[in-house]
């Protein structure tokens, strides 16, 4: 049930959102900007990779604890709770006297975002209608491009002239006003018969009823599901291949992979913001269908930077098609998660989504890793093209399946938009840039 706020309280959460993502996206590119200094002055060099993976791992924990909790309790505690823990995490990391105070910060920090990522999207389909959705997941697209451009480089001065530490500390002090700014949402998302926000919990969904769809690849939400995993693992398995052909194979510094890699950021952008306008005529299943071509194309285009005599110019080029790929997709995916989960259930359906996401991540990963080396013996730069081909070949199969994300549509499932819905598409929310 969509909360009621008018046009204008809905663009200011909007800004809320926005912002505060836009924060967190800065502080996970700067903070890989800046952990060689860190690990270097707290001497613990040795646990370097810790650092990240012990944050990846406790976010994983947050996702899975903030469905039920949020099915029963709602968005707004889950949330506030999560951005405590994040923003405690950060002061913690920021003032750490040594390497084990700032991993046991990074912990804090990994849960935080996890309950964070499930919360911010169920307070979507809590205060946004259904009609204004899509341009709010292309503003949280839009929300990684200034960070994902000038992050890095930001995140480099700071180190250098200030200190790492404000690397961390910047971001609590800088999250305030987006925090003002989410209350309104926040507050109507408890309900009006909840002033307090102390709502009797509801009964949820049980996980069994939203698990086996997805493990069986059932038309409908586990179809949702099965794109966004092979979506994810063509990726990021591409992902990591890319700057290691450029700066291990060609010899290129690292500046310009990651160069590079900010191509699909704005790739991604470009995908997010057309998603975001719609189509007419195009239904979710035909932008997945564009989407997975379009990373498909891109996954295989990439291939050519391992070519010699190849411009770079030109083999890099097809990585901007794979990020508008992933930008016509995640957003779609997440308007078909939150339509076909039931209304007590979407937070259960959002940790789905997320921890199959960040699963089939960490899948391919590993299995690049040990199929690329052995195949690097005997192909040399051929085992590069075939890894990108497997990629390639997953971002294609999501193509397929798109036309199963949609369950079959009945006479009692089809209806016009209602008066309410006509009223609120009115009111438009500013367009995304």
């Amino acid at each position: 049930m969509t909360a009621v706020l008018g046009p204008r309280a809905q663009r200011t959460v909007l800004v809320g959102m926005v912002a505060y993502i836009a924060l967190g996206a800065f502080e996970a590119l700067a903070v890989a900007t800046a952990m060689p200094a860190v690990a270097a002055e707290l001497d613990g060099l040795r646990l370097y990779t810790y650092a990240f993976a012990a944050t990846s791992a406790a976010a994983v924990a947050g996702i899975v604890v903030a469905g039920r909790w949020t099915d029963r309790r709602g968005p707004t505690p889950v949330l506030w709770t999560g951005i405590a823990l994040f923003l405690t995490g950060l002061l913690m990391a920021g003032l750490a006297p040594d390497m084990g105070v700032l991993l046991a910060g990074r912990v804090l920090q990994g849960v935080g975002s996890g309950l964070e990522g499930v919360a911010l999207y169920v307070l979507v389909a809590k205060v946004f209608p259904e009609t204004r959705r899509p341009k709010v997941f292309a503003w949280f697209a839009a929300a990684w491009v200034v960070p994902g451009v000038v992050g890095p480089l930001v995140a480099g001065l700071v180190t250098q002239h200030l200190g790492w530490r404000w690397v961390f500390l910047a971001v609590p002090v800088l999250a305030l006003p987006a925090l003002l700014a989410l209350r309104p949402g926040l507050h109507a998302a408890r309900g009006p018969d909840d002033p307090t926000g102390a709502a009797e919990p509801t009964a949820p969904v049980p996980v069994r009823d939203i698990v086996r769809p997805v493990l069986r690849g059932a038309r409908g939400l586990g179809t949702v599901v099965l794109v966004r995993v092979l979506l994810s693992a063509a990726f990021v398995g591409a992902e990591v291949l890319v700057p290691l052909a450029l700066v291990h194979e060609r010899g290129l510094a690292p500046t310009v992979a990651g160069a590079v890699l900010t191509l699909h950021v704005l790739g991604w952008s470009t995908g997010s913001w057309l998603r975001g306008r719609g189509a007419r005529g195009l239904s979710h299943a035909g932008f997945l269908r564009l989407g997975g071509a379009s990373l498909a194309a891109g996954v295989a285009g990439v291939a050519l930077v391992t070519v010699p005599g190849v411009p770079l110019a030109v083999g890099a080029a097809p990585w901007a098609l794979a990020g508008l790929g992933m930008g016509l997709s995640y957003p779609t995916l997440s308007l078909l998660a939150l339509e076909l989960a039931p209304t007590n259930g979407q937070g259960t359906t959002m940790s789905a989504l997320q921890v199959a996401d960040t699963a089939a991540a960490a899948a391919a990963l590993s299995v690049t890793g040990a199929v690329l080396w052995p195949l690097r013996d005997h192909l040399g730069l051929g085992a590069y093209a075939v890894c990108l081909a497997l990629g390639a070949l997953l971002a294609a199969s999501a193509a397929v399946l798109a036309g199963r994300t949609r369950p079959r549509v009945t006479k009692s499932l089809a209806h016009p938009p209602s008066s309410q819905e006509a009223d609120d598409e009115s009111a438009p929310l500013p367009a995304s840039t």
